[in-house]
């Protein structure tokens, strides 16, 4: 089927309203305005941030993800791969399984944020203002007031659509587990959503709290692994509910203005705020605040997430001035205080208009539309437009509401065959205008699919909610009167505007005012209706107009979805310049000449349904992962340690220990276990350690009574080569040593998957399901993705993915030995299930169902070779098409290459399924190659001993030995590559141990000089400069701001440079300054200091030329051995300092 006849013969460039990427993959196009009259150009490379640290930010996440998050935790490593690795399998909203994934922007938001955090050690705007702020950054970085340093604070640009609160609840979820399973972590397992309106509240109570008490999303989302959910001890705390205490981890969830400290103040007007319309006087909100305020600043430490967070940057912002109170009042109970500060927002810009300086993450709207994330947006223009002379604005806006209507309806025939239910959304720009076109459309004959249909939604609530009859049908209007809303009608209001998407309820229309803005998640708008006076001179907010229809009725990749923007041409040009800031060449197309980019796919009635149906037998799955362990006995063990020579006590072996792990390129788990030193120093205790760690690798639980004897055993008469007690000394000063860790984890892992992933022959269940059927879905309709007639399926169209399955539905559509076919699409299609390399449950999806004149039904697969599964996912449907065949009914399984389809001359399915039998069994036959150790695996300290030196490994603290063998496992990956590659990576995660430990230094020694009072404090950190020499002043002024952010605050920036200008300044500068240049004399003028000054500078000069800002690239295998060497006995002697 053509799109031209799909659109009634218009002829349009659909392809450039299409997505160019799946929404979890990394954005490598965009779309670009060509010249007048032509479609946008695509560019093959991702579009770059006009917000300047956005793009460098986004090369280092990139290499950091691509190194499989060298330097991360393993508490990082572990959720990650859960999370992104592969599709997660939920109930969607209509009780169907469907296919879940992480869209890339919420991946690349939550790397980026752990990145800063827990591999870089950003916490401050300065800090990364200097890292990635371009040409001028040391400048603007000394420039940052010392106050807005006080806390971490990251704000992430997103599109509206694109999931904020899915962001939300991964940093919550990684934070919480961080702090629970890191030793010395100091992120939070507090936290404080706060929302800037009821409205945003609300929504965001359907996902923290929802009504009734069903699950959250830290239940629904697959946010928590399976074998951690015994540690997740959580709860959400609402606004009103601050009594009591919470013993876990918790949320509190709360609107901005139940955060406002009372303050006196002689202020003669109230102030008020807008919560989702009404304004409700500040002094309110205190009264009922204080309880909240006072259980939130009793944790010690705190994570804040601002929802819409538009106006927190705003100067003399209150929002902002209520999280510094928050910070400063833990800081004064507990010593500590905001571990970071998180804003969300799709404008993320102050009252000036200009962008939050502590943006790191942007997801501009045209990449999420690029992305098939959100609708694509039309603005649909006319020049019919014309205002008539009318005092009422249901006639002056005649032309608009006609035009809006017509086209609503077009929306609602390329819907309503699928059950969703498109809707009308009036924009007005007051409520009297509003008031008068609902009353139209609700009785008027020329809007007579509207009458009663059509509900006035004011933000104005000053009123009421009332039931009336109109058309012959009871609705309910909110009407507008002098009283307050009553707590009765709001809660209406909300349900009302929460139920409008549902295909069952009773409205079609919207009419609003345009001040309704964030918040307001309507899913089911495709077409909007913005009426103003063409003489308006107010600002008009594209993206805002849009927000109210961007988000999807249908998961995305399902339908290719438009919204509609009515309007004259005079505002189209406002639409395209305001929006292209945005990345987004929007298209502007005539309002009649908008196309249909979805089809309702259906079993069609014309068509003889019996004679074309297909019946599917419903088989049970073939594995399961049983989070029980069951039948593992010491024989087992003893057995599977036979390729293993027992190892020494007291010292450790020196052994080499293969394991199943993850690939680098592909990004397979590894199963990653922290040591925690303090626990394994006694052999009970190092028992139950790891049983947790073990149970975390291989997704099990309550393993604790079959595994803690076979580890007792194993340890005390098989690993070693002498029998020995667990209390044994020479036992317990091995067991934090990594080749036993190793040993235990190459012998138990295997045993422990092997009995907990459950592999049965599939069964029938019950009777077989019909195609027929099968409820209504909706496909994408577009040049790279069309959809044909055919004579031989039961549906209206066969939905195709790719030319290969035109072709093929051609073929089977004329196959003489063909009498019905269907394509396998949609959320009702068949998915067999199969394990990956790695033993994870994974789902396949056939191409094409068909029934042959024998009586014999085929699996077809038309695609060719994608990955290294294809031949996992071909013997899975091979074993599902044996368990289909029963008696008389057979079942095939056909792997379609397209070499074999062009070779094909005749026109019979038999003669193509025995043409494709040598490509499926050479299909079956590969050998996939194993894994390769995991880089960042199996670490072995011994490696690292030798490499650096013992004294000088041994002295590092633990955070610094685990970048170490980071740094040095990843040095011998490199090694081993023919072509030379970069090696700057290597020294990338030893920054954050590097700037940690000079910092401390800077603050040891310095910090019991400085005075005490804040004026004391000023005049010595500006002392009298006037006898040093002019050329080095800026730099004098700027080493004295760096020191006061490092001593005052705790967050000086380029701390490796600040600690060598203070022992160049100590050493060699004759420069007599009073002050804290007297003190940096007095401190680093030290026996030796010479030498450590020349190991600071190499060092330095080496990360600003190779790393840091990538001067060259440092290709040499022998210098960045030679440097690895020496950054590690640098970094020894900064902390012995």
């Amino acid at each position: 089927m053509s799109e031209t006849a799909v659109t009634d013969g218009i002829a349009i460039n659909a392809a450039a309203l299409e997505p160019l990427f799946a929404p979890w993959e990394e954005p490598n196009k965009h779309r670009v305005r060509a010249q007048k009259g032509l479609p946008p150009e695509i560019k093959t490379y991702r579009r770059q941030s006009p917000i300047r640290m956005v793009n460098p930010l986004r090369a280092a996440v990139k290499e950091w993800r691509e190194l499989n998050y060298f330097g991360a935790s393993d508490t990082t490593r572990e959720l990650m791969a859960h999370w992104f690795e592969r599709p997660h399998r939920l109930i969607g909203g209509n009780g169907e399984e469907i296919d879940f994934r992480y869209y890339f922007c919420q991946r690349e938001a939550i790397e980026t944020l752990i990145y800063l955090i827990e591999v870089r050690g950003m916490h401050s705007l300065s800090s990364l203002i200097f890292e990635f702020g371009g040409p001028n950054a040391e400048t603007e970085a000394l420039g940052i007031k010392p106050e807005d340093d006080e806390w971490a604070r990251y704000a992430f640009k997103l599109a509206t659509g694109a999931g904020k609160t899915k962001c939300m609840s991964l940093a919550i979820v990684w934070s919480y587990f961080h702090a629970l399973r890191e030793s010395g972590s100091e992120m939070a397992k507090h936290f404080v959503v706060i929302a800037p309106n009821l409205t945003v509240f609300e929504r965001l109570k359907e996902d923290f709290r929802p009504e009734g008490g069903g699950p959250d999303i830290f239940m629904t989302d697959p946010l928590i692994p399976t074998e951690w959910r015994g540690d997740w001890n959580f709860s959400v705390v609402l606004q009103d509910e601050a009594s009591g205490a919470s013993t876990g981890g918790a949320l509190y969830l709360t609107n901005i203005h139940r955060l406002f400290e009372s303050r006196s103040g002689s202020r003669s007007e109230v102030e008020t705020y807008d919560w989702a319309g009404p304004s409700v006087s500040k002094s309110k909100a205190l009264d009922t605040g204080a309880d909240l305020r006072d259980r939130i600043t009793s944790h010690r430490r705190l994570m804040v997430l601002n929802d819409e967070a538009h106006h927190v940057w705003d100067p003399g912002s209150a929002w902002h001035g209520a999280i510094r109170w928050i910070h400063e009042t833990i800081r004064k109970r507990s010593g500590s205080g905001l571990a970071a500060q998180l804003d969300f927002s799709a404008t993320p810009k102050d009252n000036k208009g200009r962008i939050f300086p502590n943006v790191v993450c942007d997801t501009p709207l045209g990449e999420a539309v690029d992305a098939g994330i959100v609708k694509t947006p039309v603005i649909g223009r006319t020049k019919e437009l014309v205002e008539q002379a009318h005092d009422d604005a249901a006639y002056r806006y005649e032309a608009h509401l006609r035009l809006g209507y017509e086209r609503w309806k077009r929306s609602r025939t390329e819907w309503e065959k699928s059950g969703r239910k498109p809707l009308l959304f009036v924009m007005c720009t007051d409520t009297e205008a509003a008031d008068q076109i609902t009353r139209r459309l609700n009785a008027d004959g020329v809007f007579a699919d509207l009458n009663g249909k059509t509900i006035n939604l004011h933000t104005n609530l000053k009123g009421s909610v009332k039931k009336r009859n109109i058309g012959g049908q009871t609705i309910e209007v909110f009407e507008e009167n002098e009283k307050d809303i009553s707590d009765d009608d709001l809660k209406a209001i909300r349900r009302i505007s929460r139920e409008l998407d549902r295909s069952d309820g009773p409205y079609s229309c919207i009419v609003s005012v345009l001040m309704l803005r964030e918040g307001w998640d309507v899913r089911n708008v495709t077409t909007i209706v913005p009426l103003r006076p063409y003489s308006s001179k107010a600002n008009i907010l594209p993206e805002q107009t849009l927000g109210r229809g961007l988000r999807r009725m249908t998961p995305p990749g399902q339908a290719n979805e438009l919204v509609t923007v009515v309007e004259h041409p005079a505002f189209s040009s406002l639409y395209e310049q305001e929006l292209e800031q945005e990345g987004l060449p929007i298209e502007v197309l005539d309002t009649e000449k908008v196309p249909a980019t979805t089809v309702t796919i259906f079993p069609d009635d014309n068509k003889d349904l019996a004679a074309l149906d297909i019946v599917l037998p419903v088989l049970s799955a073939a594995h399961e992962i049983q989070p029980k362990l069951e039948g593992l006995a010491i024989g087992d063990v003893k057995t599977a340690f036979k390729p293993y020579a027992q190892l020494p006590l007291g010292t450790k072996g020196d052994v080499d220990v293969k394991y199943e792990g993850r690939h680098l390129i592909t990004n397979e788990v590894v199963e990653e276990m922290n040591i925690r030193l303090p626990l394994l120093q006694n052999g009970l205790t190092a028992i139950s350690f790891y049983v947790r760690e073990l149970e975390a690798a291989c997704k099990v639980q309550s393993t604790h009574t079959v595994l803690a004897p076979l580890l007792q055993t194993f340890l005390s008469e098989i690993l070693f080569n002498e029998k020995v007690s667990l209390v044994d000394k020479r036992l317990t000063g091995r067991l934090a040593d990594q080749d036993v860790r190793e040993h235990i984890r190459a012998v138990f892992i295997p045993l422990i998957r092997a009995r907990t992933v459950k592999t049965e022959k599939r069964k029938v269940q019950g009777t077989g399901a019909q195609l027929r059927n099968w409820k209504p879905y909706q496909a994408t309709l577009s040049e790279r993705k069309p959809v044909e007639k055919a004579r031989n399926t039961l549906f209206n169209l066969v939905p195709c993915d790719q030319s290969l399955e035109v072709a093929m539905t051609s073929f089977l559509d004329n196959s003489a030995d063909v009498k019905a076919f269907a394509k396998n699409a949609g959320p009702q299609a068949l998915r067999i299930d199969y394990l990956t390399a790695e033993q994870r449950l994974a789902f396949y999806r056939p191409d094409f169902f068909i029934r042959m004149d024998i009586g014999e039904y085929a699996l077809l697969e038309t695609k060719g070779r994608q990955d290294s599964d294809v031949p996992r996912k071909a013997a899975a449907a091979i074993e599902w098409c044996k368990a289909a065949s029963k008696g008389d009914v057979k079942w095939q399984y056909v792997f379609s290459p397209q070499n074999v389809m062009e070779r094909l001359t005749g026109n019979r399915f038999g003669d193509l399924a025995r043409a494709c039998v040598p490509a499926l069994q050479n299909l079956l036959s590969e050998t996939t190659s194993q894994p390769e150790l995991p880089l960042f695996g199996g670490r072995s300290e011994d490696d690292a001993e030798q490499f650096f030196g013992k004294g000088v490994f041994d002295s590092l603290p633990v955070r610094a030995r685990k970048a170490a063998t980071d740094a040095l496992e990843l040095y011998r990956f490199f090694e081993k590559k023919t072509d030379a590659p970069n090696f700057a990576p290597v020294f990338s995660a030893l920054l954050g141990p590097y700037d940690e430990a000079c910092k401390t230094v800077i603050i040891k020694r310095l910090r019991p000089k400085m005075p005490a009072t804040a004026v004391e404090q000023r005049d010595w950190f500006e002392p009298y400069m006037g006898n040093a020499d002019k050329k080095n002043l800026k730099h004098y002024e700027g080493m004295a701001k760096n020191l006061k952010r490092g001593l005052v605050y705790g967050n000086p920036h380029s701390v490796i440079g600040l600690l060598r200008s203070c022992l160049d300044f100590a050493l060699n500068d004759k420069a007599k300054i009073d002050g804290v240049f007297e003190a940096v004399t007095e401190v680093f003028d030290f026996e030796g200091a010479g030498a450590f000054l020349n190991q600071v500078t190499a060092v330095n000069d080496f990360r600003n030329t190779y790393v840091a800002h990538a001067e060259k690239e440092l290709r040499d295998a022998a210098i960045a051995q030679e440097n690895l060497r020496t950054w590690m006995a640098t970094l020894a002697s900064i902390v012995a300092k």
